[in-house]
């Protein structure tokens, strides 16, 4: 393991012999007048951009944002589809010196409204009807891409107004890193498990953990990498555009739904070494060439230029894995432990770590529970396992909570005092909410969330467990267990399941597959089956236990 991450460290040290603390803006200028005819953006439209003109491009928005109004420490929201457009609005608002403020595009009107007076959004940039019934906090102005209106109250200005208002205004000089660590995102979480909050990351934060991801996955200059993963969230964001940047690579962009046969096509026609994933995706990727039949010739003949897939974010039945081998004809898997309030993947597995490693491990920790830059020590994130309750550190093998301190771990929420305070202990500890051990090895195996254990009878019940042994059962094809209220028990399971095929029998295999594999206490009590469409997902394909929780309750009462 370690000569592999010397190699890769000796491939990238040419173009980063010391690390230096700068701006996103500032590495991005570095690399563009490294990499000047080099594509940075392939989309699927056809608007493609090399780095010289992204710069150029990126410039004028950043003029538009001085002519606006918008000056250091302001907080520009954003609420845009994955598109050239986006990225280059991202490095703008690095440009400025303002805080980024990415939003989900799928928000209804309450809930954009929450997010941009949470933030204290002073603008917005939107492809999208707004519909804000009401004056927003300090929201000043509006900033249409396309033609977007608004019922309160706010100046909308449109996209060429925008930039041609810009015309004549002059960027700051470069600060040679000196606010490298000033805040340049607030990132809300994604509401997978309770209600968002605005998560603070700095430039050098940032970058830090890209360029770790870097050399951890073997990147090598010019690496292409697609990102059907949305760029409001920090795991396309840090492990796609960001990497993209450190090496001179290039961002691969396609518009719409994820649909196996033309994001297939995608990848082919763009030449993609790289795929940043959700396990949906996988799935649906590996479901699509099986039917297919495709399996009759060489799969690297399907993806010629692929050379690893990144899937992460959620948890992965076995069978993955070996379907991505098979199926994609890739050696390089790669997986993740992180959250939005360390940057993203933080630990992550090696490329060439075993099937088996996979299927139980998200990310592996070296010298004393430390991840990150080597030349840097490793001491970029710290972890250990605590007892919850006590706070004591918990010995190899031993589950408990997992807590995290390092300087890509983040300052805190933004205008969540009581959250802060619930979270961070007095020596700088951020305790993540998860629950998991290190094996001898380092690598972290999952137990599931603190929030979703549950008592039967006095008995702990670990939702994650029982989804890792329903997961081997042949008829199943994806499971989710939550915790519900029980008035004689303190709780009862409820598993929520997609059969391989949806029939009378599976469903009796399933459910006796249940009783011979587990404990009587785990056994589920309720049995609730779902089409693929009926999943409460976020926008990055994990599943909304909280959803399923209120599902499980009004199919108990």
């Amino acid at each position: 393991m370690k000569g592999l991450i010397d190699d890769r460290l000796a491939e990238l040290s040419r173009l980063y012999p010391v690390w230096e603390k700068k701006t996103i803006w500032e590495f991005f200028k570095t690399t563009a007048d490294r990499c000047l005819e080099w594509e940075f953006i392939h989309d699927s439209s056809g608007e493609n951009f090399t780095y010289a003109q992204a710069r150029q491009q990126a410039e004028i928005v950043a003029k538009g944002l001085l002519a606006a109004g918008v000056k250091p420490g302001d907080h520009v929201a954003v609420q845009l589809e994955n598109s050239p457009r986006q990225l280059l609005i991202a490095l703008a608002v690095n440009a400025v010196r303002a805080v980024k403020v990415p939003v989900n595009i799928s928000l209804a009107s309450k809930e954009l409204q929450f997010i941009l007076n949470q933030s204290e959004a002073n603008y917005l940039l939107t492809d999208s009807n707004i519909r804000l019934t009401e004056k927003v906090g300090c929201l000043t102005r509006i900033i249409a891409l396309e033609g977007a209106c608004c019922q309160a109250d706010i100046p909308v200005i449109s996209w060429e107004d925008f930039l041609a208002a810009g015309s004549g205004w002059s960027l700051p000089s470069d600060s040679g890193g000196a606010f490298a660590d000033e805040v340049c995102d607030i990132i809300y979480t994604s509401g997978s498990t309770k209600a968002p909050k605005g998560v603070m990351l700095t430039h050098d934060m940032l970058m830090r953990s890209a360029f770790a991801s870097c050399i951890n996955r073997g990147f090598e200059p010019g690496r292409r990498i697609y990102i059907p993963l949305p760029l409001f969230h920090v795991y396309g964001y840090v492990e796609g555009m960001l990497a993209a940047i450190l090496v001179g690579g290039a961002v691969l962009l396609r518009c719409g739904k994820f649909i196996a046969e033309p994001v297939l096509d995608f990848m082919r026609e763009s030449r993609a070494n790289d795929v940043l994933s959700v396990p949906v995706q996988m799935m649906a990727l590996i479901r699509y060439l099986r039917e297919q039949n495709t399996l009759k010739e060489q799969p690297k003949r399907i993806l010629p230029d692929l050379h690893a897939v990144y899937c992460s974010a959620s948890a992965c039945p076995a069978w993955v894995w070996p379907g991505i081998r098979e199926t994609l004809g890739v050696s390089d898997i790669i997986t993740g432990y992180g959250m939005t309030e360390v940057c993203g993947a933080s630990m992550q597995t090696a490329p060439q770590d075993s099937d088996h490693i996979l299927e139980s491990r998200v990310g592996r920790v070296l010298n004393g529970g430390c991840s990150g830059i080597p030349s840097l020590g490793w001491r970029q994130i710290e972890y250990r396992v605590v007892d919850a309750k006590t706070g004591k550190t918990l010995g190899k093998g031993e589950t408990g909570e997992l807590w995290c301190r390092g300087l890509v771990v983040t300052p805190g929420y933004f205008n969540r005092p009581e959250a802060n305070q619930r979270v961070f202990t007095k020596d700088g500890w951020f305790k993540t909410g998860d629950c998991g051990y290190f094996d001898d090895a380092g690598y972290l195996v999952m137990a599931g969330r603190v929030d979703d254990m549950y008592k039967i009878n006095g008995e702990n019940v670990s939702p994650k467990f029982l989804e890792d042994v329903l997961g081997n059962c042949p008829e199943i094809f994806h499971v989710e267990v939550v915790g519900v209220a029980d008035e004689r028990h303190g709780h009862v399971g409820a598993a929520f399941i997609q059969l391989r095929e949806d029939t009378e029998e599976n469903r009796k295999k399933a459910e006796a597959y249940s009783r011979e594999h587990l404990a009587k206490f785990q056994v589920p009590k309720y049995f609730i089956y779902l089409d693929n469409a009926d999943w409460p997902r976020t926008s990055t394909g994990k599943v909304q236990k909280f959803r399923l929780i209120e599902m499980a309750n009004q199919y108990s009462s």
